[in-house]
């Protein structure tokens, strides 16, 4: 079977998996009233400061972040795969594992989209938005690709210790969005810092974001959709490797069980 059937396969498995996990009435009422809450809760900081520009700064910033959640959701799904006891014979197949669990949590990407498009038609006319929202689901599609790919790689380190992998998915996805220029512009932190920004996903693509609904496709916009892609593009690679790594590691010491 070949990896796009497998991808495939597995994508099918997800979405049924993600379908049981919800009812559209604990969806609709559970999870985005607490979605809708939090990027509410962000944007609210700019009545605190009596700032229309933070507002929109902020709305748009989290309304970006939801994708990005989303996107590096697959880190912790994929460590409880072990819990559940498929690790082992994904390790005794002699395909690589990455086009399983490439599949099985991306679903994830379509659901970040619809998601922070619908935030941001709840909560845009209330908020003053006037720009270019057309734009947008292009644009999140473009942050959930970029960030799906360190999503794979933070499964691929959180497999081996599962118990970790919400720890991490918390760690690395709010540090994101602490730098990444969610909040506030990330020119307000070291150099160091900013540098660090620039080669993790959200940062460019958020700046994209920004732009496109502001004044549409331009050169920058899209030379800061590409950037995304090429990081994501990154870490998808060093997912690969790890992935490869993990699996070949555990045929040879025989250390992969069916608990952790």
């Amino acid at each position: 079977m070949s990896a796009l059937r497998v991808t495939a396969h597995a994508a099918l498995v997800g979405f049924e998996d993600t379908k049981a996990q919800y009812t559209w009435a604990s969806w609709m009422f559970g999870w985005m009233v607490r979605a809708t809450a939090q990027v509410l809760f962000f944007a609210a900081m700019g009545l605190l400061l009596d700032s229309p520009a933070l507002i929109m700064f902020a709305f748009i910033g989290n309304v970006a972040a939801m994708p990005a959640l989303h996107g590096m959701a697959v880190g912790p799904d994929t460590a409880w795969e072990r819990g559940l006891g498929t690790l082992p014979l994904l390790v005794a197949a002699p395909r690589s594992m990455l086009p399983v669990f490439a599949g099985r949590s991306s679903f994830y990407i379509a659901q970040g989209v619809g998601e922070g498009t619908l935030i941001f038609a709840l909560l845009a006319p209330f908020l003053g938005f006037d720009g270019q929202w057309w734009w947008l689901p292009p644009a999140l599609l473009v942050v959930s690709l970029g960030s799906y790919g360190l999503g794979l790689f933070l499964a691929a380190c959180a497999i081996r210790r599962p118990r970790i992998g919400n720890i991490l998915f918390n760690i690395v996805f709010w540090g994101i969005v602490a730098i990444g220029g969610v909040n506030v512009p990330s020119e307000v932190f070291p150099q160091w810092v900013q540098t660090l920004a620039d080669f993790l996903p959200l940062h460019h693509g958020l700046l994209g974001v920004r732009s496109v609904l502001e004044s549409g496709p331009s050169v920058e916009a899209m030379r800061q959709f590409g950037l995304e892609l090429a990081i994501g593009a990154g870490w998808f690679l060093a997912a690969l490797v790890a992935f490869k790594t993990f699996a070949e590691s555990g045929r040879r010491d025989g250390t992969i069980d069916l608990v952790e």
